[in-house]
């Protein structure tokens, strides 16, 4: 069971990390951890103690629960009330941007 966890664990929260589009180092730093004790929990697959789980869990949006079970539903539900406001707000820029560009042409 325990390396269940530790595989389920990490691969969540590598995900989670990509899916922020930063390196692990920057994540490490943000979360308030150090990296090359970050890395070796990655690399060796060891799970963090209490506080440094929450510290990762905090810094990714998400609860401790979700990261060891994969069981959150109030984050997954705030991430996607997320993704389609930024996706709303990307296809109104683009509309904007649109707009611009036909008033350029016709003052232009």
């Amino acid at each position: 069971m325990r390396t269940k966890l530790l595989i389920t664990f990490w691969v969540r929260a590598k995900s989670l990390i990509r899916s922020h589009k930063i390196t692990q180092e920057k994540f490490a730093k943000y979360a308030g951890i150090n990296f090359y004790t970050f890395r070796n929990w990655l690399h060796y697959g060891i799970l963090p103690d209490v506080v440094s789980g929450y510290k990762i869990a905090t810094a990714l949006g998400v609860s401790m629960e979700y990261l060891v079970t994969g069981v959150d539903g109030k984050a997954v539900k705030r991430r996607e009330k997320e993704t389609a406001k930024r996706k709303i707000a990307t296809a109104k820029i683009k509309k904007m941007a649109s707009l611009i560009e036909k008033n350029a042409k016709i003052i232009g």
